[in-house]
């Protein structure tokens, strides 16, 4: 017997702990067919679920169960984003049962959990005045801090994602044309095909840091390694196995280290950098560097939708205008909530600005801008002379 089976309209697991280890499982994560990485994600939200049911003592899997689950992961505390990625993880393993002819029909159709909204950033940016406040605060007179100053500026300049500083080797450097470029491995991709154009400062970093590594790299080598004993390459890790006989435990050899920096500690020495130049928010994180590259693009640097999407590898554009969407809404809060403001507390509230004007406005380059400021406080002086 199976250990997913049908009892009329429910659908039993029997899983011997919570740990929801067993073929059902494997055949479930075979089916889905997903990279490692996605699978490890599935598993980890079905074994959550497993939990839940050991220690509520629940053995059967019915419309109400999961829905039971929905209420449970809605006052957990847990992110909309989380909620929604465990019962969906839920929702799958049912529909795969119906393909698979274990189950009739999906118990599971049609129960909706939280909505994520993914019209907003989650993440705040930094204004451009921060970044060289956060840079100043680097010690670059170690390969700790040559390390760190070397991967902001990857983050604040060249908009890299965590996973992509972590999977970059020493090899994916490239000079063509006389040109560096780092070659990463995109979100979605299997192989390192997306160059990424390194400016000279950012070269230099780069240079700096290699020249203070005290390990024998090579081409193969990751690109940013750990300092400590533990993180170091060539250091050997253990793991502790039980036999399943005696109980007895034991370490063994688990495998050779290649020194490869986790994304976890990457994320943590960005926090820790942030929070030491006095920036201290759960909103402020290592994703916000690129967050504002791609914000300081679009609304500082002139670049158009279709370039900032390059310039950040996003493969719809509609990922991209979120970033403009989030620079206009608090543009319109700031313009109206000062005029009303103004309104209570002003003797004469300021002058609204005609749309057709601001839209020109917009147009215009910052010395443009600037140009036409000058005129005007010119003529506002001739009017009160």
């Amino acid at each position: 017997m199976n250990e997913l089976a049908t009892v009329g309209s429910a659908v039993i697991y029997q899983p011997p702990t919570a740990t929801f280890t067993n073929s059902l499982e494997a055949e479930f994560l075979s089916y889905i067919d997903r990279k490692p990485t996605t699978e490890k994600g599935y598993k980890a939200c079905l074994k959550q679920f497993a939990r839940w049911r050991y220690e509520n003592g629940i053995g059967a899997i019915t419309r109400g169960t999961i829905k039971l689950y929905r209420d449970y992961l809605a006052s957990s505390g847990l992110a909309t984003g989380t909620q929604a990625q465990y019962l969906r993880a839920v929702k799958q393993l049912c529909k795969w049962a119906v393909a698979e002819g274990h189950i009739p029909a999906d118990i599971s159709d049609n129960i909706h959990g939280a909505k994520v909204n993914t019209g907003i950033y989650r993440k705040d940016a930094f204004q451009l005045k921060d970044v060289p406040v956060i840079s100043a605060t680097i010690d670059r007179s170690n390969e700790q801090g040559k390390r760190l100053y070397a991967m902001f500026l990857l983050v604040f300049v060249d908009g890299l994602r965590t996973i992509e500083i972590h999977r970059a080797n020493v090899g994916d450097l490239k000079t063509i044309g006389g040109n560096m470029f780092l070659y990463i491995q995109g979100k979605g991709h299997d192989e390192k095909d997306a160059p990424k154009a390194i400016t000279p400062e950012v070269q230099e970093a780069l240079k700096d840091y290699l020249s203070s590594r005290t390990d024998h790299y090579t081409s193969k080598s990751p690109l940013f390694v750990g300092t400590s004993n533990k993180g170091k390459p060539g250091t050997r890790l253990y793991k502790t196995v039980t036999d399943p006989v005696t109980g007895a435990k034991e370490k063994v050899l688990d495998r050779i280290s290649d020194g490869r920096i986790s994304t976890t500690t990457i994320s943590t020495m960005f926090k820790e950098c942030f929070v030491n130049a006095g920036y201290d928010s759960d909103r402020l994180t290592a994703h916000s560097g690129r967050h504002t590259a791609a914000t300081t693009a679009l609304n500082d640097c002139g670049a158009t939708l279709y370039e900032a999407q390059q310039l950040m590898g996003h493969a719809s554009p509609s990922t991209t205008e979120i970033y403009i969407h989030a620079k206009d809404q608090l543009g319109i809060e700031m313009k109206y909530r000062q005029a009303i403001y103004d309104s209570y507390f002003k003797e004469a509230p300021a002058a609204h600005i005609l749309p057709e004007l601001e839209a020109e406005l917009m147009t215009l380059t910052a010395d443009q801008q600037r140009e036409i400021l000058a005129q005007i406080k010119a003529q506002k002086g001739d009017r009160t002379a």
